[in-house]
């Protein structure tokens, strides 16, 4: 019985020593699992004393500076952008990044010469429009808003289009055109701004507006025939008879010849010849320059009625008119001529056949008090 005893006490002794081996056998293994990266282990998260005093021991684990591939070696370019640098090796497994290329928006201004050119080819096609006869400002119109449609700041085309609602006899539309134009400073150095402003000035009846824009007009442009043209037209009107003089023979000797620039040139000096006393030398050079100037336009158009008109106006005013031979020429002679112009006028185009119808009676008039002074002669002398 005490054997048994003894023995249970052995038995029992054993096996508890034996059941504390294998729990410390099982420990052993876990801890031995955990050290090798066991997917139960936990991480340790407080730092060994002994490494965390070495400063040598001390290691940056920011994660953007790690391989991404996974290797767990730091990015080797040094750079901190996590494999993305220049630096980046290849087993990282990532290609360098290169940057897009900046973005050049395409240029779709015209060529400044080119554009010139085309401005100027549209300018030259409306202006001969508007000097053609008749006028055409519809195609004048379409030329100017062509060229601003390339620069529309170009005040040559600005004047254009109001030229171009002149002759459409738009008056007050041309004059708004022109009002906003000249707003510019450039607009107010321009010869052809001024001298479209005289165009509708004269038509809306303001004469010295008209006059100051076309002094204006070549004052800035002397080579501007039409603009002195038209200046002269106003010096003939206000009787200024020696600038009138000056101011187309200048149009003349520049080479200018129309029909239009040589009657007024006579009408110039038909002005100055009455200046002088009748009879006198000075009377006679400054008519017979003027029958000239007349007949030359007549020559240069046969059918500009005012050259007709303006060579009859002059037979029938100067008496005495000089002949050629240095004495007076016969008065019923000189009547005759003027009636014989007349009726040249009255055949033209654009007569005014109110203003003809007087003239004529001023010359019948004349005609018969000469016809009856000589029937009444020969009895005197009787």
């Amino acid at each position: 019985m005490k054997q048994s005893v003894q023995d249970r006490s052995l038995r029992s002794y054993v096996y508890g020593f034996m059941m504390r081996a294998g729990h410390l056998a099982v420990c052993l293994a876990f801890v031995a699992a955990a050290a090798c990266g066991g997917k139960d282990a936990k991480k340790k998260t407080t730092p060994d004393p002994a490494k965390a005093s070495d400063p040598s021991g001390m290691k940056d684990q920011d994660p953007d500076t790690t391989d991404p591939g996974g290797s767990g070696a730091p990015d080797p370019g040094g750079t901190g952008t996590g494999g993305t640098g220049a630096g980046a090796g290849a087993g990282g497994g990532e290609v360098a990044e290169v940057p897009p290329p900046p973005v050049i928006p395409p240029n779709y201004d015209p060529d400044p010469a080119e554009a010139r050119g085309a401005i100027d080819r549209h300018l030259k096609v409306g202006r001969d429009a508007l000097a053609a006869t008749p006028p055409d400002p519809d195609t004048a119109l379409r030329e100017a808003r062509l060229a601003l449609a390339i620069d529309g700041a170009n005040v040559d085309a600005a004047a254009m289009v109001a030229h171009a609602y002149y002759h459409k006899r738009q008056y007050d539309t041309a004059e708004l055109v022109l009002d906003d134009v000249y707003k510019r400073e450039s607009a107010k150095r321009s010869a052809r701004v001024l001298y479209v402003y005289g165009l509708v000035y004269d038509k809306t009846k303001r004469p010295t507006e008209a006059a100051l824009a076309f002094r204006q007009a070549v004052d800035l442009d002397p080579s501007f025939a039409s603009a002195r043209v038209n200046l002269g037209a106003y010096q003939l009107r206000n009787k200024q008879y020696a600038e009138a003089t000056a101011t187309f023979e200048s149009l003349t000797g520049g080479g200018r010849s129309d029909a239009v620039t040589l009657t007024s040139l006579g009408s110039a000096y038909r002005g100055r010849s009455s200046e002088y006393p009748a009879g006198t030398g000075e009377q006679a050079q400054w008519l017979m320059r003027a029958e000239e100037a007349y007949k030359r336009a007549l020559s240069a158009s046969r059918n500009y009625g005012p050259g007709y008109y303006n060579l009859a106006l002059l037979y029938l005013d100067s008496d005495p008119f000089p002949d050629p031979s240095g004495s007076a020429l016969d008065t019923l002679v000189r009547l005759q001529r003027a009636k014989t112009y007349f009726d040249e006028y009255k055949n033209m185009p654009g007569v005014d056949i109110k203003l003809y119808e007087e003239r004529m009676k001023d010359v019948q008039k004349a005609i018969k008090r000469e016809e009856k002074k000589r029937k009444k002669k020969p009895a005197a002398e009787g």
